[in-house]
């Protein structure tokens, strides 16, 4: 069906309207005299799209920063699978029209079962079904391999989303039938193989990956094989896992039993005093539980994001009703018929618990492929390669990337997918670098976002209104920006990221002049 959207008058050359055509919210975005139209919002969790930053004809998403073409609707960067719907527009009389036809949707899969190419005889093993695993199967089968993909995990579940499980999860507004990325069904529609097991180490020069539980006898052979087994909760000395209410949070499995514990818990103590226990820290508070945070440092975050942000982000938990006890020791615990009923700090202090979630931090598997339980990084070149026929990602690889004087491993769930992507195409003998840009979410009250990469910084440049947590924080090193922290309406990330996708950081005396409004400087 035919409808008249707008006077072509209306829209402007840069920014991107929407409207309401046929039942569906379409994105319409003016390039001269004609009008690109697409579904209106994000295929990851339907943000708005009229409210990213558009470059050109690709638009990045206001909250997890993937990236469309507006031309085709092509889902060009994570986080997320699909695409947008793209719809055929005219412009007659100085007015825009848009054909939609019956049944039309804002979206369509990224891959079909019809992509799926079959005939060919080698296998590539993914290890870990993960961000950066699913990533990687899923752009095979996009960039017609045709062959065996074999998709390796420990759980026994379709990959899912792992960022929810100290968020939404945990908070019950996302319930467990959500999470999968994809299902079952869908895999197999795909021809992407699913193997559960245990990898105890993956043999380069053998070209087979072993396992110590389950897969097959004498392990799986492959031509090209991808690892990405992802990262363990850290252990805490002195802390038994054995105690019924003592958990840790990284799998689905640990969200489900915490969820369950919280359930029937008042007191609630949170060891560490990172992103997931700082997280789950603010979801538990908001289900009315009684909240402790133990925390070594003087001040949570600072060293990642210098002590104004981080002041403004710890106050919010103590504003919500969070104790964040600072420069605090662990000591032990005190138990009771298989339970622990109080943490103990190293001052004497005794803090009554019915639930203690320990959230020291992660540690990266690299053993799979040294076999050496202390390693936690790999190094790969610019293709994610390690060595003839081996690919590594996510957080256990250490990535050379434009502009960075060293290498980063970087444990983020964007990152992994860009790897699982990045990778698929190098194992088809796609010869273009990596030079991805980083970036991630957390959720704490409200969202905060970090694009690039700061592992030190000379200046924090804050724009807009932190006590009100408004505003955006540039961080310079050596004259150049090198990363950004945004949080509420004065969220500028999404403008930065673009700033850096050209493989060069931004210039921060450029960025002073344009006060500060990376937007300004987009071409």
């Amino acid at each position: 069906m035919r409808h008249d959207l707008c006077a072509l008058a209306d829209l402007s050359d840069t920014g991107l309207e929407e409207v309401e055509a046929g039942g569906l919210k379409i994105l319409l975005a003016r390039d001269g005299d004609r009008v690109l139209a697409t579904g209106a919002t994000c295929t990851h969790k339907g943000a708005p799209l009229k409210k990213g930053q558009r470059f050109g004809n690709s638009v990045v998403c206001p909250w997890h920063h993937a990236v469309f073409d507006l031309e085709t609707g092509a889902h060009r960067q994570p986080p997320g699978y699909g695409c947008l719907n793209r719809f055929e527009t005219s412009v007659e009389n100085g007015r825009v029209f848009v054909e939609i036809a019956d049944g039309a949707k804002m979206h369509r899969p990224e891959v079909e079962g019809s992509d799926r190419r079959t005939g060919g005889t080698r296998t590539f093993a993914i290890v870990g079904a993960g961000a950066a695993g699913l990533a990687c199967a899923m752009e095979l089968v996009k960039r017609g391999f045709d062959g065996r993909i074999v998709l390796i995990s420990a759980e026994d579940e379709p990959p899912y989303d792992r960022t929810d499980l100290s968020k939404s999860y945990l908070q019950g507004k996302t319930g467990d039938e959500k999470l999968p990325l994809v299902d079952h069904d869908t895999l197999e529609t795909l021809g992407i193989e699913r193997l559960t097991g245990t990898v105890e180490r993956v043999d380069a020069s053998a070209k087979r990956v072993l396992f110590s539980k389950g897969g097959p006898a004498g392990g799986l052979a492959f031509d090209r094989c991808f690892v990405a087994p992802g990262s363990a909760a850290a252990p805490l000395d002195g802390v038994d896992l054995g105690l019924s209410n003592v958990l840790t949070l990284r799998t689905h499995a640990d969200a489900k039993a915490l969820k369950a514990a919280a359930a029937k818990a008042e007191r609630v103590v949170l060891v560490g005093s990172g992103f997931i226990g700082m997280e789950a820290a603010a979801a538990l508070v908001q289900s009315g539980k009684s909240v402790t945070v133990v925390a070594r440092e003087t001040l949570p975050f600072a060293k990642q994001f210098g002590e104004a942000v981080a002041g403004e982000i710890v106050g919010r938990h103590r504003r919500k009703g969070v104790t964040v006890l600072t420069r605090a020791e662990f000591a032990g615990l005190d138990e009771e018929n298989g339970r622990a009923v109080a943490v103990r700090l190293k001052d004497g202090a005794v803090l009554p618990a019915d639930l203690v979630l320990v959230a020291v931090g992660a540690r990266p598997n690299a053993s799979v492929l040294s076999g050496d339980e202390e390693d936690r990084s790999v190094s790969v070149d610019a293709h994610l390669m390690t060595e003839d026929g081996l690919h590594a990602g996510g957080d256990i690889a250490e990535v050379p990337l434009p502009g960075r004087p060293e290498p980063l491993r970087i444990e983020h769930w964007r990152v992994g997918e860009q790897h699982g992507r990045h990778a698929a195409g190098a194992m088809m003998g796609d010869e273009t670098p990596f030079a991805g840009v980083p970036f991630f979410w957390s959720a704490q009250y409200s969202p905060i976002r970090y694009v690039g990469h700061a592992k030190g910084f000379d200046a924090v440049q804050i724009e807009g209104d932190l006590e009100a947590g408004d505003y955006t924080a540039f961080y310079v090193k050596d004259g150049k920006v090198v990363a950004g922290l945004g949080c509420g309406k004065g969220d500028r990330t999404a403008a930065l990221h673009v700033l850096m996708m050209d493989g060069t950081l931004p210039d921060a005396g450029r960025l002073a002049a344009a006060g500060w409004d990376p937007k300004t400087l987009i071409a």
